[in-house]
């Protein structure tokens, strides 16, 4: 059994990989150079590991005109936040909290309550900054093309969901059922 479910987690790793492969992928060959923000739920304005919840992961798929790939390009090139300093700041913020909760003494909770807001702002900061640039790419993109990328998302959706139910831990028996 321990040898089917060691299976079952490279399928699942694989899968979760070449899904962040595939948005890392055609951010790079729009933009020639990786997602800005390295890491995180949502690497980019274009979505990160997973897609993220507003990104458009599965934009190589789509074939830009000339005119939209210079759209895009003037999209991505607009100011938004700076995710390296904001990292810089968020990881100060993080230190802050493990220095509090390591220090002698009752913890002081409204200074780590402090520290928590501070972090949730970087990243309500960031997630509106990717839904500005998602929408601002959705508004240059064609019905078809818009489609197309629904499609692959689908189907990206449907591969986890049977990937779930693949790895979901097996049903209790019913009553008087052994």
């Amino acid at each position: 059994m321990v040898p089917m479910m060691k299976k079952l987690i490279l399928a699942a790793t694989i899968v979760g990989g070449m899904a962040t492969g595939l948005s890392g992928q055609a951010f790079a060959k729009h933009h020639h150079g990786p997602p800005p923000g390295g890491c995180g739920m949502m690497a980019g304005p274009m979505g990160g590991p997973g897609g993220g919840a507003y990104g458009m992961p599965f934009l190589g798929n789509v074939q830009l005109t000339s005119a939209q790939h210079k759209k895009l390009q003037a999209i991505l090139k607009d100011s938004h936040p700076d995710f390296h300093a904001d990292m810089e700041q968020e990881h100060g913020l993080h230190k802050q909290i493990q220095t509090l909760l390591v220090a002698p003494g009752k913890v002081d909770e409204s200074q780590i309550v402090g520290l928590q807001q501070q972090i949730t702002a970087i990243h309500q900061r960031h997630e509106a900054a990717r839904l500005q640039t998602a929408i601002r790419i959705h508004d240059i993109l064609t019905a078809d093309q818009l489609n197309q990328i629904r499609a692959t998302q689908d189907k990206i959706d449907s591969l986890h969901e049977q990937l779930r139910a693949l790895t979901a831990p097996p049903q209790p028996p019913e009553d008087g059922k052994k």
